[in-house]
């Protein structure tokens, strides 16, 4: 049952013309508050490794929470179903947000997963290449960036992304109480933004049927080989000039 006032919003079609737009705000202790933002260009993705997600569920976004001792994570907990890739895409985001979380306007979010935003770069469940392809390969885990990179270029030039999220003020103990067992929680005095949804604001900047430019960052298995290929083949004769220049 929900109790008070809620107002719920429907599910299907395009979110960015549901949810209306929140900015993420740091929020009273112990209160919970959704953000959302629309058309927003100025997203920034980095640190992209592969991991392998604990579900395997059909309708598991792949996503984790982090929890309230640093370092750890909420599992997973819907419905355990083997029947999809378990490969997911792990980035390090930044996001807007207002001053009262940070002076310059935006914050990061760690460790974000999702298999929906996943699907924007691998084509056909290309994940699986890395199966194959040793995930701590400092070549291979370049060359992925460098496409996640260009994705979110692109979108940032064209309208922009949907992110949507929530935050919590968490509580800690006083420091000045250490060891006091009955010393009073107080407000924490950073939030750790949770991002829950992560989408172009227009899909038609993703329809790979029209946008040759977004069509050409999709990820095969045999291209992403290839180019995993020609990268190792590039720094090796970069590394065999600069030996042949420091001899010379």
């Amino acid at each position: 049952m929900l109790k008070g006032f809620t107002r719920i919003y429907p599910v299907e079609g395009n979110v960015a013309a549901i949810v209306p737009e929140t900015p993420l705000v740091f929020p009273p202790a112990g209160e919970t508050k959704y953000f959302a933002y629309h058309n927003c260009k100025t997203l920034k993705v980095g640190g992209t490794t592969m991991t392998s997600s604990t579900c395997g569920g059909r309708f598991c976004d792949r996503q984790v929470v982090a929890g309230s001792i640093p370092g750890t994570v909420v599992p997973c907990g819907c419905f355990n179903r083997k029947s999809r890739d378990k490969f997911v895409a792990e980035h390090n985001l930044r996001i807007p947000c207002d001053r009262s979380v940070s002076e310059n306007r935006s914050t990061f979010v760690e460790n974000f997963r999702s298999l929906q935003f996943d699907e924007l770069l691998f084509q056909d469940g290309s994940q699986r290449v890395f199966e194959t392809i040793d995930q701590r390969d400092p070549v291979g885990t370049m060359v992925l960036r460098s496409r996640v990179k260009r994705l979110v270029e692109h979108i940032n030039g064209k309208h922009g992304w949907t992110v949507i999220g929530w935050v919590r003020t968490g509580r800690v103990k006083d420091a000045n109480e250490e060891g006091n067992k009955e010393a009073m929680d107080i407000a924490a005095e950073t939030v750790h933004p949770h991002v829950t949804y992560l989408y172009p604001t227009d899909p038609e900047d993703v329809d790979a049927s029209k946008v040759v430019a977004y069509r050409a960052l999709l990820i095969t298995e045999d291209g992403f080989r290839k180019e995993v290929k020609a990268e190792r083949q590039r720094l090796r004769q970069s590394r065999e000039q600069d030996e042949g220049r420091a001899r010379a």
